[in-house]
């Protein structure tokens, strides 16, 4: 078959409209005037508004040999930067560029095409927070387009409706197939349109519409594709009369593979042993770009994450992505399943299921939904009574899930968001932001919570912002959400930079261990500072004696009031037993729950830490300044002084200088942070 003839076709449509009210022949005017700019790099970024104007670059760019990398006009500058950490690109047009052009009065013609090399690169969204660069050929736009055009018999005298973005391959091909057809597209539903792509969420909205459910009525091919056509909706819609067509396709095939089942013309579609859909023909895209590097599909069967079966009839059938389905308890979860229950619920509009790591269960699955007076234990209950227990989500969280310029949200987007809810609800914390301020991150004792450092924090002298944490089992962090020392520091950590990437810290007593380590392994900070902190045991046998004391710490006590009065006989209090704060806090504290402070000891006892030798070692290496301050009072503490290079000493202070001395500390803390 010969290459596709762009000068022809585009005198044999010259004076059909094709975007809106423009012609195909002020198309090919302005394609003109835009192929007169030379362009030095391979790949040029469009990040474009007007779908009108995208069209315009891409076909300027393909007569110059040149790759069109396709971008949202809504991405953010680091997000930018992300996406050139895939594919490097230095050029981006937006549409401001096109108010310079100058309209062409050259007579023009397309150069020569080259079918089968890169024209444009398409960023997968995916399941994963780092996007792919699909690469798609000039054939694999060609074929796409018109296999879709012969299934359907699309004519030149009928309009597609623009409801896609354009950066992704839906939109995409959406705009490629009115331009193979020699037809029109638009971009208001009140103009006749004979083909539109519609999510579910989208179709469900229309139908409810009573206006544009008379648009879809009217309309000859409804595509439905990008998320499940459930049950419910599918039949509202039959009930209407309208004309579905549920589709299957990627960016790696150049959109559409299936329709209702059936294989459209150019493309090839089987299934593996395990079920697994393999793809090849002339839809199929080159490659990938990510991390810089270019790998090619082949020409072999392109593997797919996506599962189907083979009807009887030979028609195909999705039946779930694999790379959504996680394991939480040894039990497979499908998400997809789970979430067409929840929609099902009428106080629900949307909802999905997210899976993060996490140490007990493996994967925990953390359900996002949004809905109308429903309450997270509501929905629980009612998922309860339609789902196997290990089908229901842990943790529940009601939050918009309408992300602007997407149609439907990326679950790489759901994910990060479902990991930083699920944070913020097992921590109990406060953060005290000030714009273009350092942070500083406070770590309280045993038995002390995220109040502990307040007073201090109020009266250290110039501008930080504040993160106050309770530790697991204090204050209201349940310990019940850790499952180990080691978890306790990688949930401290995804926590903390949800917030701050480099911060200062604080650490008091055991707070303080706790923020070396965190700062030894998992956050460099810009300093540390510690009070009255041990720095570890001097043999495994002085640990394993001093893990098993501070098991049984509790074990003669049953209610806090009376573990609180035997603690604080110990002589590293005087001082703060003395203090006039003290019996106020005492009464606090003998409200919270023992069996908290008690199960947290499995975790954070010092048994549990390094031994001294190991951590003076690192604290030798370490590239960050520590600061030390101790009681004078405080004789056993005292001795930790002569490891660090810069020390401070509190006259008439013992054990707790944050309780009895605030305002030194606040002195001590604002000229160390200066």
């Amino acid at each position: 078959m010969k290459p596709f003839d762009l000068n022809q076709h585009f005198k044999t449509v010259s004076q059909n409209l094709f975007f809106n009210e423009k012609t195909y022949a002020d198309l090919l005017k302005d394609v003109a005037a835009f192929s007169q700019i030379p362009f030095i790099e391979t790949h040029i970024a469009l990040q474009l508004n007007s779908t009108y104007y995208l069209m315009v670059a891409l076909l300027g760019l393909i007569n110059q040999k040149k790759t069109a990398i396709l971008i949202s006009p809504l991405e953010t500058n680091s997000s930018l930067e992300r996406l050139k950490e895939q594919i490097d690109f230095k050029t981006i047009i937006n549409d401001q560029y096109f108010d310079s052009l100058n309209i062409s009065i050259i007579p023009f013609s397309f150069s020569p095409l080259s079918p089968d090399e890169e024209a444009v690169i398409v960023f997968s969204s995916g399941t994963t927070n780092t996007s792919k660069g699909v690469v798609l050929s000039f054939n694999n736009l060609y074929f796409s387009a018109l296999g879709f055009i012969e299934f359907f018999k699309q004519k030149e005298t009928e309009t597609t409706l623009m409801n896609l973005p354009h950066n992704h391959v839906g939109g995409l091909m959406s705009l490629w197939r009115c331009f193979f057809s020699g037809g029109r597209l638009v971009t208001e539903d009140s103009i006749h349109f004979d083909f539109i792509s519609l999510v579910p969420l989208q179709l469900k909205r229309w139908i409810e519409n009573p206006t544009k459910l008379d648009y879809l009525k009217s309309c000859r091919v409804i595509l439905i594709g990008g998320a499940p056509l459930f049950i419910e909706l599918k039949q509202s819609a039959q009930l209407a009369g309208l004309n579905l067509f549920e589709t299957y396709g990627m960016s790696e095939s150049t959109s559409l593979v299936t329709i209702n089942g059936e294989i459209l013309p150019y493309r090839e579609v089987t299934l593996d042993a395990d079920g697994f859909f393999l793809i090849k023909g002339k839809i199929l895209s080159l490659g990938y770009y990510q991390n810089q590097n270019f790998k090619a599909h082949g020409p072999d069967w392109f593997k797919t994450n996506d599962q189907g079966i083979k009807l009887s009839n030979g028609l195909y059938c999705f039946k779930n992505r694999a790379d959504l389905i996680f394991i939480s308890g040894g039990e497979n979860i499908n998400p997809l399943m789970v979430e067409e229950i929840a929609r099902k619920h009428p106080a629900i509009t949307d909802a999905y299921l997210l899976s993060i790591t996490d140490e007990k269960w493996g994967e925990l699955g953390i359900m996002l939904y949004q809905g109308n007076n429903i309450s997270s234990n509501e929905l629980k209950e009612y998922l309860k009574t339609q789902l196997h227990p290990h089908l229901v989500p842990k943790f529940f969280f009601q939050t918009l899930l309408n992300f602007e310029g997407q149609l439907k949200p990326r679950r790489s987007q759901l994910k990060i968001l479902a990991h930083e809810l699920y944070l913020k609800s097992i921590f109990s914390f406060d953060y005290e932001k000030k714009e273009n301020s350092e942070t500083i991150v406070f770590f309280h004792g045993f038995l002390g919570d995220k109040e502990d450092f307040k007073k201090i924090a109020q009266n250290i002298t110039g501008d930080f912002s504040f993160l106050f944490i309770s530790l697991p089992g204090h204050g209201e962090t349940k310990i019940e959400n850790f499952y180990s020392l080691l978890d306790i520091f990688k949930k401290l950590e995804f926590f903390i930079r949800l917030f701050v990437n480099t911060p200062h810290f604080y650490g008091y007593s055991m707070g303080g261990r706790i923020a070396l380590q965190l700062a030894f392994h998992y956050i460099v900070p810009k300093s540390l500072i510690l009070e009255s902190t041990g720095l570890g045991l001097k043999s495994t046998e002085e640990k394993k004696e001093r893990y098993s004391q501070d098991l049984n710490l509790f074990s003669s006590h049953t209610i806090a009031s009376t573990f609180l009065k035997q603690w604080y006989q110990n002589s590293l209090f005087d001082i703060y037993r003395r203090h006039e704060s003290f019996n106020r806090e005492i009464q606090k504290k003998s409200l919270h729950p023992l069996l908290q402070w008690r199960e947290s000891q499995k975790y954070l006892s010092q048994g549990f830490f390094p031994l001294l030798n190991e951590n003076i070692k690192l604290i030798k290496k370490c590239t960050f300044p520590i600061f030390y301050i101790y009681g004078s009072e405080d004789k056993k503490y005292q001795e930790f002084a002569q490891y660090f290079q810069a020390s401070t000493v509190i006259p008439g202070a013992g054990h707790n200088p944050n309780k009895t001395h605030p305002l030194e500390i606040a002195k001590i803390a604002s000229k160390k942070l200066k």
